[in-house]
């Protein structure tokens, strides 16, 4: 757990080497199953130490090395589990960023430049949101999704074809609905869980975030630019409303919009999020909960927690997209 890969072994070896033969393993064991199998992996570890503790406390004299062993046997499990984070996803955190692999251009990256991209993607809103709207009762088209997505992924770094599926169902989801959480995958087995309260303009731009997840992009900016990207490239109206509203949330925001400057479908998919976060999201347990993924954020080599989801912005501004829509390598 102390040794950290350097990056470009972590690129060659594991993000292109051996994670990609692992993820196909256990995509095809996973998919198949209507449940997350890695809420079953995660449940039996606390289960192992709720016995040891069970079996500790019911014992009727307790010696010196009976305590001993209940806290060797609780650091063995719980060494068991962070052995199998790292090696299963976790390195992933350690990979060299996208900008070593793109032509991006920090000059790129200025107020001007975000302005004028917020102003584009207001207007790319307003133009699809009847379009989109239409589409508001079908079933999100994963497949159509995946193939916008699948050519960001393998353009970003990737020398390997991802294997996504269905997202899960999970027993963390009353959780998820509580604290705000969109979605997860699960880094022991790779299941891709989504929170059940999920607005219809929300969930591909979600899904391709997690799937980029399970593509090896550890870093929340890289997962949000190429759910953007991908969303942005993809024929369906309804997918394309989903990348520039998701992306405009991302952006530096004026103090104030004028009625005018939104169409009226756009201002009630603003209304609809207010409406849902308000009665849903627990305020103290969504704050615990984002003071906990923060510092989980900053153990794994992200230094701005989770303010690195804003980082987007930064990649969106700072990598050319060529005339298809994806990132020009270096």
């Amino acid at each position: 757990m102390l040794w950290q890969p350097p990056a470009d072994w972590i690129e060659r070896a594991y993000v292109n080497g051996a994670y990609p033969q692992w993820e196909h393993v256990a995509h095809t064991i996973t998919n198949p199953l209507p449940w997350s199998l890695g809420d079953v992996a995660a449940l039996a570890g606390v289960a192992a130490i709720v016995w040891r503790v069970v079996v500790f406390v019911r014992l009727r004299r307790k010696r010196g090395k009976d305590s001993v062993a209940l806290l060797l046997t609780v650091a063995a499990i719980a060494g068991i589990y962070a052995v199998w984070f790292e090696l299963s996803w976790g390195w992933n955190y350690a990979r060299n960023p996208i900008e070593s692999r793109t032509q991006f251009d920090a000059n790129r990256v200025t107020p001007q430049n975000a302005a004028a991209l917020r102003a584009r993607a207001m207007a790319q809103m307003n133009a699809l949101a009847a379009a989109a709207h239409a589409r508001a009762g079908v079933p999100l088209d994963r497949e159509v999704l995946r193939v916008a997505w699948l050519p960001a992924v393998k353009r970003a770094g990737n020398a390997w074809e991802p294997a996504v599926g269905d997202a899960k169902p999970t027993v963390a989801d009353p959780f998820m609905v509580a604290t705000g959480t969109s979605g997860f995958i699960n880094p022991l087995t790779l299941n891709v869980a989504l929170a059940s309260d999920l607005l219809w303009f929300e969930r591909p731009f979600d899904y391709a975030h997690e799937w980029s997840h399970v593509a090896a992009y550890a870093r929340e900016d890289e997962a949000n630019y190429l759910a953007i990207v991908s969303c942005l490239r993809s024929p369906d109206p309804a997918i394309r409303y989903s990348g520039w509203f998701e992306l405009f949330l991302y952006l530096p925001q004026k103090r104030r919009y004028a009625h005018r400057e939104f169409v009226p479908l756009v201002w009630e998919d603003f209304a609809a999020l207010r409406r849902r976060n308000g009665r849903h999201i627990n305020t103290l347990l969504a704050h615990w909960s984002w003071r906990t993924y923060n510092a989980y954020l900053k153990s794994n080599r992200v230094a701005s927690g989770v303010a690195n989801y804003d980082e987007v912005t930064r990649l969106m501004l700072g990598v050319p997209l060529d005339s298809s829509g994806l990132p020009i390598a270096r």
